[in-house]
């Protein structure tokens, strides 16, 4: 567990300062003054600068040209959370030698971004990989000279803050429902296609002891997919709380070629249905069974994916 550990905790670290902690009245304007005058404080030769909105009012995406170079940068009116120059290499050749022996090579890398304000030889990259004909946002990290994560999935913007009144109202109505349950904190991802989901984490006393679950609510407030802290299960290495997947679900994992040569072991620690309230919704990991790659999948309660995440290993 040592690897998954690793990536996740790197692989965070690139996006746990794209927090929003104050929220304060901006001009109507579609970009507020304030923005601008951020991107511009920080790249004062910043040029061609477009805006794009992924929080309503509150953060944006910019894209701009400084030089011969682009960028692209999440903002809002009292900093620069992140900066990303597009590169003109395709991907950093140990990048690429370590998928090429992964079980998910075969695919094709492009816009490549180097992290702004990594020192050499550390490097942090985003790319788009392609595979299978499906596009994904890869998060790769070295530092200290060696591979500290390596994983990709849809989500391609983090954005933590800890007001829960940004929440869309049924999702919060969903939430007060129970008052056993503490909002922590909550979580705007953003995909490939800015399509949004809001992650959000809550807490709750489990026999004299404080335990965390999350919750996944669609754009809309409805909920998609949650953690199983509600119904965790006594013994890992039991068997799974379900006998059959549901249709959708098989199918899916039926039709996906990157899991080809992979396999989920019959245990819950791999496979869950968890239950809270009356709603379920499923995961279930799968573990290459030569190089020990492995991918984690989300399902509703009808089996359509909610999300999927893909891990390299290294050592």
């Amino acid at each position: 567990m040592r690897v998954v550990v690793w990536c996740v905790i790197c692989l965070l670290s690139v996006v746990s300062c794209n927090q929003v902690n104050h929220l304060e009245p901006l001009e109507p304007e579609p970009v507020p003054s304030k923005v601008i005058a951020q991107v511009k404080q920080w790249y004062p030769n910043a040029e061609n600068l477009v805006f794009k909105p992924l929080l309503e009012k509150l953060v944006w995406e910019v894209k701009f040209d400084e030089g011969a170079f682009k960028h692209s940068s999440l903002a809002d009116s009292t900093k620069i959370w992140e900066t990303y120059r597009f590169s003109a290499e395709s991907a950093p050749p140990k990048m690429l030698a370590m998928v090429e022996k992964s079980a998910f090579k075969g695919g094709t890398f492009s816009a490549n971004r180097d992290m702004i304000g990594t020192v050499a030889p550390d490097e942090r990259n985003r790319l788009i990989y392609n595979l299978h004909g499906t596009d994904y946002v890869f998060n790769w990290v070295f530092v200290d000279n060696r591979v500290a994560g390596a994983a990709f999935e849809e989500t391609l913007y983090w954005i933590l803050y800890s007001d829960m009144g940004l929440l869309p109202q049924k999702a919060q109505a969903f939430i007060h429902a129970d008052p056993l349950l503490k909002f922590e904190s909550l979580e705007l991802k953003v995909e490939l296609d800015f399509k949004k989901y809001y992650n959000v984490l809550v807490s709750f006393d489990q026999a004299g002891v404080k335990t965390y679950a999350n919750f996944i609510f669609s754009e809309g407030g409805d909920l998609k997919w949650f953690s199983r802290a509600f119904n965790e299960p006594q013994d890992l290495t039991g068997p799974p709380n379900y006998d059959k997947l549901p249709d959708a679900m098989q199918q899916y994992l039926d039709a996906s070629p990157e899991l080809a040569g992979f396999s989920s072991q019959p245990i819950a620690a791999m496979q869950w249905m968890s239950e809270y309230r009356g709603e379920k919704c499923y995961w279930i990991r799968y573990l290459n069974n030569t190089t020990f790659d492995f991918c984690d999948l989300q399902f509703d309660k009808d089996g359509n994916v909610v999300g999927k995440s893909y891990f390299i290993y290294f050592q």
